[in-house]
């Protein structure tokens, strides 16, 4: 009966039996085929480079590791080449965010990083720059606003009513100053909030659906872009909560605050107004109080 020796692998050191080899074969020194192969990596680095270089440099291989690399990036968010080929015949072969041409190759999967659900195909530039945003809504809106903002102006966010037929002529009346003034919220007219409030009780929606629908966040962000961009925010009374929690906005981020009365005293007086910076009675002095404030802003 022969005398089993176990021997420790030349390679990664363990111990192992060794198989019994015909003639002429010599010693075994590894534990496997793996380990022996790993050796003669290890042990012929530009033979391995040469290998690797011819095998890369033919068409049908590159072709095969393109395959295998979407093969399993298609299996981590479940899909299969019948999926992405659906999709991008869905898609008309466009990048849903520039629409310029994507193919199977080109593609990238976009997906909820919360919730991990795909949400279509993207070039790789727009999955990029969507990845580098954190998917934040908000970010992306101003970023939009941010596109046409002029640095060298003063930028004005004008907070009031609906209602408030003089929004615009005083928006006018600091644009002819040169100043880049928002209230371009105005648009959609006095009746903008009763109309939305009558559609979402069409849909059967409750106020808290209704405020996270896609009007009312579309809404919302653009005006907050805005917002976050200015430098000064006016609230022209009389005004309504909205314009009230936006001038406590401003106000939380030391934004320049001013509150206009537009000739008239208020029905009701408070006293909170104190947290703004200057109240103004008259069109001559906001004028004025604007005009110091622009050349604070733009001296620091």
């Amino acid at each position: 009966m022969p005398i089993i020796v176990e021997k420790a692998c030349a390679l990664c050191g363990q111990s192992f039996t060794p198989t019994k080899r015909k003639q002429g074969g010599g010693r075994q020194k590894y534990c496997s085929n793996s380990c022996n192969h790993k050796s003669w990596l290890l042990g012929n680095p530009q033979k391995r480079k040469a290998a690797l270089l011819k095998y890369e440099s033919k068409p049908q291989s590159k072709e095969v590791k393109r395959s295998k690399s979407r093969h399993y990036k298609l299996k981590s968010y479940g899909w299969t080449e019948e999926n992405l080929n659906k999709q991008l015949h869905r898609q008309s072969y466009k990048c849903y965010g520039c629409l310029l041409d994507i193919d199977k190759d080109s593609a990238r999967i976009d997906h909820c990083h919360k919730t991990g659900k795909v949400r279509g195909l993207l070039c790789n530039s727009c999955n990029w720059a969507l990845g580098h945003a954190k998917d934040a809504p908000a970010t992306l809106r101003r970023l939009m606003a941010h596109l046409d903002y002029d640095i060298n102006k003063t930028n004005i966010y004008l907070a009031g009513a609906l209602k408030n037929k003089r929004i615009p002529e005083i928006g006018n009346l600091l644009r002819v100053r040169g100043y880049d003034v928002m209230d371009e919220w105005f648009t959609p007219g006095e009746f903008a909030d009763t109309n939305w409030q009558a559609y979402e009780k069409l849909r059967g929606r409750s106020y808290i659906e209704a405020l996270n629908g896609r009007s009312a966040t579309n809404t919302y962000l653009f005006d907050r872009a805005y917002l976050d961009h200015c430098d000064i925010v006016i609230f022209v009374a009389p005004a309504g909560k909205s314009a009230m929690l936006e001038l406590g906005y401003a106000i939380g981020f030391g934004k320049k605050t001013c509150l206009f009365l537009d000739g008239e005293d208020p029905e009701r007086y408070d006293v909170m107004p104190g947290l703004i910076d200057f109240v103004f009675k008259t069109e001559e002095a906001l004028l004025d109080g604007v005009a110091k404030l622009h050349l604070e802003i733009h001296s620091q």
